[in-house]
């Protein structure tokens, strides 16, 4: 394919690769630049996510602008004022916009990605200063996740303001979707539901399996249960005391010595003070590949989330039985107790981890099985032809 001049703008840097947002962006930066196209990447970078740029390539020009996007109280409530999500009204900043105005007077380009909804704010000045091909790299369909939010939320206000966000959101999104030429979707089931709201051409673009969670050996010597995540993320914090509010009480009394590890950035201090039988903090770990390998079974009771789990697919490739609720493996086109075992319930997820301690050897099947999926559905080369559709 003939070279080209692309930049790519993103609401995060992605290095390190801490989670799955950060491994998304990276693999296609680091595809780009294999297929030999010049690359401009500019990334906000926040507390929550510093810039370390630990790729060096004679084809990448890459630049972080440090923006602050904590959420606070006051803006909060100012934006009630406004029409616009608070959502993404925060990485809407001044400071991001003058850098990219300087990039495109400076420069031109054949392709623009913009890596996230949360970079959309800034399409009326790529319109304004460059004639480029746009891409929107569609992460999760956002709106999708705040409205599960809103329906879970016990607290009413909480629940109402959350509803209104998710309305905003939506509508925001959708015009987005309306506004762009192309859309690489991470996932088919993302796919088929922006393709719904927009002519654009939507592509699924997903995330592949490195080598890295390939050639890691599975050092687990017992059957015992993991969660690994960020713990900032609503969703996961909404899994993970579920699991040890509804699901573990009623298992120790079956299976006593049963044991659910949990590590992760961003651990709440309701978690890390929590004492619980059979439940292990190990916080924010060192080497995320050597955690899943140290430990046998992953445990993924999503209920709200919209893209791909890139966790999951990790632990596919690693080799893992994973126990996840449908939400959990949507876009992965995996089948229950054959490469994966899927649970909803409280019910459905204790007979799930039953099953596994009682049965060891099926434990290893189902993983070699995941494995095998993940190797066949999830290659560099698969997705590297994607995203050359694209192109």
């Amino acid at each position: 394919m003939e070279s080209k001049k692309i930049l790519i703008l993103s609401h995060k840097p992605p290095y390190p690769k801490l989670d799955g947002g950060c491994i998304a962006i990276a693999q296609v930066l680091e595809a780009l630049l294999e297929q030999g196209h010049q690359i401009t990447f500019i990334c906000m970078e926040t507390d929550k996510h510093p810039s370390t740029n630990t790729l060096q390539h004679e084809n990448l020009n890459y630049k972080s602008v440090y923006v602050d996007t904590r959420i606070n109280v006051f803006g909060a409530l100012k934006n009630q004022l406004s029409k616009q999500s608070y959502i993404l009204s925060r990485f809407n900043q001044n400071v991001f916009n003058k850098k990219l105005r300087g990039i495109l007077q400076s420069d031109s380009f054949d392709i623009v990605i913009f890596e996230s909804l949360f970079t959309s704010s800034y399409l009326d000045t790529v319109n304004e200063l460059s004639t480029a091909k746009k891409i929107y790299r569609s992460h999760n369909v956002e709106h999708l996740i705040w409205e599960e939010q809103s329906k879970s939320d016990c607290n009413i206000f909480l629940k109402k303001y959350l509803r209104q966000q998710a309305r905003r959101l939506k509508k925001e999104e959708v015009n987005f979707w309306k506004s762009i030429e192309f859309i690489a979707s991470i996932s088919k089931a993302d796919s088929a539901h922006i393709a719904k709201f927009c002519s654009a051409k939507v592509n699924t673009v997903n995330v592949y399996v490195e080598n890295r969670h390939l050639e890691q050996v599975d050092s687990a010597s017992k059957i015992d249960f993991f969660h690994l995540g960020a713990m900032d993320w609503r969703p996961n914090q909404e899994a993970i005391y579920w699991l040890l509010n509804e699901v573990w009480p009623d298992l120790q009394k079956v299976e006593n010595y049963a044991e659910i590890h949990i590590a992760g950035r961003g651990m709440p201090k309701k978690l890390i003070n929590r004492k619980q039988k059979g439940f292990f903090n190990h916080h924010e770990v060192i080497n995320a590949l050597e955690f899943i390998s140290e430990h046998k079974v992953m445990l993924v009771p999503l209920f709200s989330g919209s893209g791909i789990r890139v966790k999951i697919i990790e632990g596919m490739a690693m080799g893992k039985c994973i126990i996840s609720t449908n939400i959990g493996v949507e876009g992965i086109s995996c089948t229950d107790k054959k490469n994966v075992l899927i649970a909803n319930t409280k019910e459905e997820f204790i007979e799930a981890i039953k099953f596994c301690i009682q049965n060891p050897e099926r434990v290893n099947n189902i993983g070699a099985e995941a494995k095998k999926y993940a190797v066949e559905n999830f290659s560099k080369g698969v997705i590297t032809n994607q995203l050359n559709k694209l192109l």
